[in-house]
């Protein structure tokens, strides 16, 4: 549950149905497919909704089935062992180990929907600019410490008397054992204006990510943050605990407050659950499906990639979310209702397979120019521009003002057109002679750099000036060139701009 700012995040839902194009089930595969081998017992798989303790699973449809056993209750183990731990998620691969801890399965059996303990995925934000912070407390309570007697029904002994039957009815596990828990989290997204800051912010921080559950922790990155202009987003996930816990807004002071009141209402709830393998209860049961390996592991890859694009979406400002909205629902809720069949439709997986690959290097492409355009802004803090009006005179030598970017070599998404102006004029006697170079206005672009170079190095080609306050981040430069008394002159003016629609971020 997140106890915060409201949102809406996207579930399971009808998506585009797609005709499967092995129409046959798994029991009557060709003996020539090649096979899996399915481990014996599955441990700490995410506890999910729907689950309950007996439950069948098919892991090639990624589905709960009916329970093949008499009812049974584990031994509640009474040993807890709690912990915290901090991690920074700052590139595709600490969101895959995040992903890997919270939303993993085995073979089809992942947990790709957007749920209780699987939500906060979803904050998560890592650019050029940002990065975030997970900081977890958990409790547990270990698997049962008695052994437990599994004992199938009547009817499912009877069908045991044929493993196609069987598995179609029961799948391949069940859910045999149950981990209760409870489980505090915490979510700070870390946000600047550079990567710069964010460089220095992460170096002032040292090896060691802060502790921010404790108070010094937690002043430590306030205090590194302030620094180093950092600003800080927070969000809140308890589970098992009872009674009504404190709202936000959360920010570091406040989460310190609500782990306090948190420890002191910890209530178990079913957190991870172990899976067996019916082998291990029927002997001579076969552990073999006929599915290769290798695609579950590219669906793994498939549901790692969903997982990103949708905090990559969530992260985006209104406008992008609006552009790509139709890929997005169109790539989520297509793999979410037709999970069942990617394994035994390899159309379909390439298809969302390719549609991943598109939408993932879209939004990658978003995310570096906006973290091109804080640069840009961040310029006009470290490098000013001069105040409208303001005169400036060349002197001898070569003398050019740049004002923010000319090129950008960070990202290929990032797209700098160029557009030089120059002027050049003999001297008039007793006179200054005066030109205005112009760039739009033109709402199409939006500038990101303009420099200004006097093209004569004797010292007498005269002064320059602005006509506006602000030339960077708008559609408009103007700048008024005046040569020396009875001087020629020789000037030019180049802009550096991109296209507007790709740069809706303030």
């Amino acid at each position: 549950m997140l106890l915060t700012h409201e949102s809406q995040s996207l579930d399971m839902a009808n998506g585009a149905s797609v005709e499967s194009e092995i129409n046959v089930s798994p029991t009557n595969l060709a003996l020539s497919t090649p096979q899996t081998t399915l481990e014996g017992t599955l441990a700490n798989i995410p506890w999910t909704d729907g689950f309950t303790l007996g439950s069948g699973v098919d892991v090639i449809k990624g589905s709960l089935l009916g329970s093949a056993l008499k009812s049974f209750t584990p031994n509640l183990n009474p040993i807890k062992t709690s912990s915290e731990s901090y991690r920074f998620i700052s590139d595709d691969s600490s969101l895959n180990l995040e992903i890997g801890v919270s939303a993993s399965g085995i073979y089809n059996f992942n947990n790709i929907k957007i749920t209780a303990s699987t939500e906060f995925l979803t904050q998560i934000t890592y650019s050029q600019t940002s990065i975030t912070l997970i900081a977890e407390y958990s409790s547990l309570f270990g698997y049962s410490d008695q052994p437990i007697n599994y004992q199938l029904t009547e009817k499912a002994q009877e069908l045991a008397k044929n493993p196609g039957q069987f598995r179609q009815a029961y799948g391949d596990y069940f859910i045999a054992d149950s981990q209760r828990g409870s489980r505090f989290l915490a979510v700070y997204v870390c946000e600047t204006s550079s990567a710069e800051s964010l460089v220095e912010f992460k170096a002032s921080l040292g090896a060691e990510v802060p502790k921010v559950f404790s108070a010094e922790g937690s002043n430590r990155l306030m205090q590194a943050a302030s620094e180093h202009h950092v600003s800080i987003s927070t969000y809140l996930y308890p589970e098992g605990y009872t009674g009504t816990a404190p709202s936000g807004p959360w920010n570091p002071q406040t989460i310190l407050e609500a782990l306090k009141w948190f420890k002191a209402n910890e209530k178990g709830e079913n957190m991870k659950a172990e899976l067996k393998h019916y082998s291990t209860i029927i002997h001579g049961y076969p552990r073999t499906i006929p599915v290769d390996s290798r695609i579950f592991v590219e669906l793994s890859h498939l549901y790692n990639q969903l997982w990103d694009i949708r905090a990559r979406y969530d992260s985006l400002p209104k406008y992008y979310q609006h552009q790509y909205k139709l890929p997005f629902n169109t790539l989520n809720l297509g793999i979410v209702s037709n999970q069942d069949t990617l394994v035994t439709n390899p159309t379909l997986r390439k298809s969302y397979q390719q549609q991943a690959q598109i939408l993932k290097a879209d939004l990658d492409d978003v995310v570096a120019r906006r973290d091109f355009y804080f640069e840009v802004q961040e310029s006009l803090k470290n490098n000013p521009e001069p105040p409208a009006n303001h005169k400036i005179n060349e002197s001898k030598g070569v003398n050019k003002w740049l004002y923010g970017f000319d090129r950008y070599l960070k990202s290929d998404a990032v797209v700098i057109h160029t557009t030089v102006y120059n002027f050049r004029k003999g001297p008039k006697p007793a006179i200054h002679t005066q030109h205005t170079f112009e760039f739009g206005p033109e709402s199409r672009y939006r500038i990101v750099g303009w420099e200004v170079v006097s093209n004569r190095i004797d010292g007498h080609n005269g002064s320059w000036r602005k006509i506006r306050s602000q030339i960077l981040l708008t559609d408009y430069a103007g700048i008024l060139v005046e040569s020396g008394f009875d001087r020629a002159m020789n000037w030019s003016l180049i802009v550096h701009y991109v296209e507007a629609k790709d740069y809706q971020f303030e």
